[in-house]
């Protein structure tokens, strides 16, 4: 899912957050080329690849017009899904292939941030007016199946929802409340909480056996069970204007939060049941929207304005690659794209980073993390321009 947006009260500069989690599950009816949620089919910004990039200059295949948000992409069987604040609320399918229109479904929202999830022939998308509602579509065809009101915020939610939805066996979680969970055929809720969400995407892993999803809230971590929502544990994280769009990683029994709005970033062990800060960074350190990732065993996440590779022991970085934005991982290949439209490939390690290609998409104002299917990368901006360029064979 995705970022803040306009404030309603505050005339500070506001973040555009994104934010979808950390489970392997591919999603059902797509198949290995397909992009499915937001950031991939493992929702960690992460996939096996390989990459293999063409010998030329990347291209630029299509562009469209699909209206203001901060959404990105889903891309599945040949279609690609996105969300926009346009017409006070827009689904939008097109063709992946060409740009073209295929449908578009009206959403009640002001703020469209959440990227669409897409499985088993169904879309889902979370809007947000006073309170959220997740829209749940027929993906051929756009026709609404149902739809389902969730928790009001107890607290002032400045930047309405952003997380975007996680599917995960007959079920749809979502950063809604203090964690919702509903059924994916019927929207009939599975489990509700009432509290203060977040902005990012839930978090679903493993733990001592059972399932678990990590919920991170306008002031706090949550970590439920995901059959029961039975809270496991919490983790206090308030930040200014309750913005925390960072999705949480979990490494085996400990969790890394990332916030930027006078938090920072931190290192807690919760293998006791009881979570235990090993470090933290203050203000500065963290990143407003854009999520980390794992990739050959190690962390990499925005702070400071710098895409790094982080030493999880002391919490200092290995290196850092200045310029900020959003990243997502092929293979070895990092792909990081800035506010300013600039895209750089390279290979990292803990020793570094190997330049392979830079160039510009002509698109400002990019807030989102891309998605990526079949040698192609889909970038989106906050006023509506969508392109897709090839970049691999």
């Amino acid at each position: 899912m995705i970022p803040p947006q306009r404030a309603r009260r505050s005339r500070r500069t506001v973040p555009h957050l994104l934010v979808c989690g950390l489970l392997s599950v591919v999603c059902s009816l797509s198949n290995a080329a397909d992009w499915p949620c937001f950031r991939g089919p493992n929702r960690n910004g992460v996939i096996a690849g390989p990459l293999n990039l063409r010998a030329g200059e990347p291209v630029k295949v299509w562009e469209a017009e699909v209206g203001s948000g901060h959404a990105s992409c889903a891309v599945v069987g040949g279609r690609l899904y996105t969300f926009s604040s346009s017409g006070s609320g827009t689904i939008v399918c097109l063709d992946a292939a060409k740009g073209s229109p295929v449908w578009t479904r009206h959403a009640n929202t002001w703020s469209g941030s959440t990227t669409p999830a897409v499985e088993g022939g169904r879309v889902y998308v979370l809007a947000a007016l006073q309170a959220p509602t997740l829209y749940c579509c027929d993906a051929a065809t756009g026709e609404l199946r149902w739809k389902r009101d969730l928790p009001a915020p107890t607290g002032d939610r400045q930047y309405g929802h952003a997380g975007s939805p996680v599917l995960w066996r007959n079920l749809v979680f979502l950063n809604a409340g203090g964690g919702v969970a509903l059924e994916k055929e019927t929207g009939q809720p599975a489990w509700s909480h009432e509290g203060f969400p977040g902005l990012a995407a839930p978090v679903l892993f493993q733990w001592k056996g059972v399932e678990c999803v990590a919920l991170f809230g306008g002031d706090q971590l949550i970590v439920r069970e995901a059959l029961t929502g039975r809270e496991k544990f919490r983790v206090p994280w308030k930040t200014e204007l309750a913005v925390n769009a960072c999705d949480p990683i979990v490494l085996g029994e400990r969790l890394f939060l990332c916030s930027d709005y006078g938090k920072g970033r931190a290192l807690y062990d919760f293998a006791s049941g009881r979570p235990e800060l090993r470090w933290e960074r203050g203000q500065g350190h963290g990143h407003a929207f854009s999520s980390g990732f794992v990739l050959g065993g190690e962390l990499y996440f925005f702070g400071r304005g710098r895409f790094a590779c982080l030493d999880l022991a002391s919490g200092d970085t290995h290196w850092e690659w200045p310029g900020g934005g959003s990243a997502i991982a092929v293979g070895d290949q990092v792909i990081r794209v800035s506010e300013h439209g600039n895209v750089d490939i390279a290979r990292v390690s803990r020793t570094g980073h190997e330049p392979l290609r830079s160039f510009n998409v002509g698109m400002r104002e990019m807030k989102n993390a891309p998605a990526y299917a079949n040698g192609r990368l889909f970038f989106r901006n906050e006023k509506g321009r969508l392109a897709c360029w090839q970049i691999g064979e």
